[in-house]
């Protein structure tokens, strides 16, 4: 089955924290940290500004700050920290070398520029699969849900209307696990099976009633 051309609905967004992807060889070069799903929270707590606020906020205080470079996919988010603390010479430049990225200093006085990627991470893409947990939970792993690894949970699924309705093969690629290399095969996984999801067939009954 070719699980392509569909859209994400909007109430699939539960994201889990999980580190496992990093890669070692990496992270001896730069100091680096990759998280699937959990916002950083500096972006939250300070909002974005526009890269003339943010160059003339650096000018006006003259601090050294440590920089964050964020990339957030659709699957997560990758966080890369630079080495060491950057002049205000430094800052400047790394902004202008990311003039599409959006910035702001954190409480902690620290500059994060993000920016928003509709894709797959090329870590995802490597040993991604959506599969179903005991609990009918539809989930994101890495690797064949046999093994666990958890990266991200969707919802949980009407696993009665699901087994009544889809062929027995559908049911069997769940539980081993559905392979997912780019975004047209993600989204449509996800589309297909959201249209099981708990809360959606409870609201059908409802209606119905």
């Amino acid at each position: 089955m070719a699980w392509r051309s569909m859209q994400v609905p909007e109430e699939i967004s539960g994201l889990l924290t999980d580190s496992s992807w990093t890669d070692g060889a990496e992270s001896k070069l730069v100091a680096a940290v990759f998280k699937v799903g959990v916002d950083s929270g500096e972006e939250k707590e300070k909002g974005t500004i526009n890269n003339e606020q943010l160059l003339q906020t650096i000018t006006q205080s003259g601090l050294s700050r440590t920089v964050h470079l964020k990339i957030s996919y659709v699957s997560g988010e990758e966080v890369q920290t630079l080495p060491g603390a950057k002049s205000p010479l430094q800052l400047k430049k790394i902004i202008h070398e990311h003039p599409a990225w959006n910035g702001w200093i954190s409480s902690e006085g620290d500059l994060w520029l993000e920016q928003k990627v509709n894709d797959l991470s090329t870590l995802t893409k490597k040993e991604a699969y959506i599969g179903v947990d005991a609990f009918g939970n539809l989930k994101l792993f890495k690797g064949p849900p046999v093994q666990e690894k958890v990266l991200k949970t969707f919802f949980q699924m009407d696993m009665g209307s699901l087994k009544s309705s889809l062929p027995e093969s559908i049911w069997k690629e769940l539980h081993e696990g559905i392979r997912v290399q780019d975004i047209e095969e993600y989204n449509s996984v996800l589309s297909t099976f959201s249209d099981y999801a708990r809360e959606a067939s409870e609201h059908v009954m409802q209606n119905k009633q």
